[in-house]
């Protein structure tokens, strides 16, 4: 054993990702702090990568929801689509995705704008997986959304995205909106 080649710190992490493991529950992580970064991005909700928020069917990877106006949207990606693997040549990385964490997922799929990431995917009622070449570019996720609908526009459909650190003052900007419109007859949260 060469203990000039021992990292305490990367030893450390590595218990704490041992124990969390244990835990079994795939949303339940160890995040190393180059790791929190991008949970950090997803708060401020500005990154950059492709739209798509991603999760689990059962232990695999898949597309919970491609973003609209997003590479992924544009691309066709769909919500239920398994992640099989996850390229990108320039990095090195060529994956599969059996036993990737949410994190790791994430952070091989997100890169800089004008790269280019290659995602496998199944899609359910497909007879094979196909591949999709996506072009990352900065996102910008709102927190909140809202569309007036009806025949005359009188109810509210508002939408809460997700929780980040611009929420409050989105959802402020809307409840304003909603409130100086004096035909209101509902709201749809």
């Amino acid at each position: 054993l060469d203990k000039t080649k021992l990292i305490p710190t990367e030893m450390v992490y590595g218990a704490i990702r041992g124990m969390v493991d244990a835990v079994g529950d795939p949303y339940t992580v160890f995040l190393a702090p180059s790791q929190n970064k991008v949970i950090q991005e997803d708060l401020g909700g500005e990154f950059e990568g492709v739209g798509i928020q991603i999760g689990y069917k059962g232990s695999q990877l898949v597309v919970i929801s491609p973003l609209t106006k997003t590479p992924a949207f544009e691309a066709g990606v769909k919500a239920g689509d398994l992640i099989l693997g996850i390229s990108d040549e320039k990095i090195g990385i060529d994956k599969n995705t059996v036993g990737m964490t949410l994190p790791e997922a994430v952070q091989a799929i997100r890169g800089p704008a004008g790269s280019i990431v290659k995602l496998t995917l199944f899609r359910e009622g497909g007879e094979e997986a196909f591949t999709v070449d996506l072009s990352r570019r900065s996102i910008d996720v709102p927190s909140v959304e809202l569309a007036f609908v009806g025949e005359n526009e009188e109810i509210a459909h508002l939408k809460l995205l997700r929780f980040g650190q611009e929420t409050p003052k989105e959802w402020d900007e809307i409840i304003k909106t909603i409130a100086a419109k004096s035909s209101i007859k509902g709201v749809i949260l």
